[in-house]
């Protein structure tokens, strides 16, 4: 996970910390926190490694715990039309698309409609998927860091040592509201 000021920003915020609580957690002055927030601080990785280490500790579930493990995928070569069956048949909006394991984007039902006018059983997966996979993250990244992607993501990837093992999607995010 990439470290950004404002990243940095909205986790204390969703932890419900000031600037002065987590910067005495960490082990840092107060302003320390605030040119990190600001952007004219670059901390370094222990410091950044400490602040992630203290807001996971206030911020509740982690993707392990409300993923759905062993998400449906789709092989790049695969036919389009499979695919739709497989979307229909199991309610799916999208479906992580794989190359000899590893995910190299997703295919959409947006994607599809844009190209209902081709034969989609001679088109493949490939052709039409978006190559910008979800950002994917560790098994025991809180649920509330990854939070602020669902402006721009339906769904995050959940990885073990490099394996796709669960897809955290906006629904299994509202599950763990009650």
């Amino acid at each position: 996970m990439i470290l950004t000021p404002e990243l940095v920003t909205a986790l204390r915020r969703q932890a419900g910390m000031t600037q002065g609580e987590l910067a005495h957690a960490v082990g840092v002055s107060q302003s320390y926190v605030a040119r990190i927030e600001s952007g004219t601080l670059d901390p370094k990785l222990s410091v950044a490694n400490k602040i992630l280490e203290v807001l996971s500790e206030h911020s509740g579930p982690v993707l392990g715990d409300v993923m759905t493990a062993d998400p449906t995928t789709v092989d790049a070569r695969d036919s389009v039309s499979s695919v739709v069956l497989i979307m229909q048949e199991r309610a799916f909006s999208q479906l992580p698309v794989v190359r000899s394991g590893r995910v190299i984007g997703i295919i959409t039902e947006l994607g599809i409609v844009r190209n209902l006018r081709r034969n989609l059983a001679q088109v493949s997966v490939q052709a039409i998927m978006d190559p910008i996979a979800p950002p994917m993250f560790d098994e025991s990244t809180p649920l509330s860091f990854i939070l602020p992607l669902f402006e721009s993501f339906q769904a995050v990837l959940v990885q073990k040592q490099g394996r796709l093992i669960g897809v955290v999607t906006r629904a299994d995010a509202m599950k763990s509201a009650h």
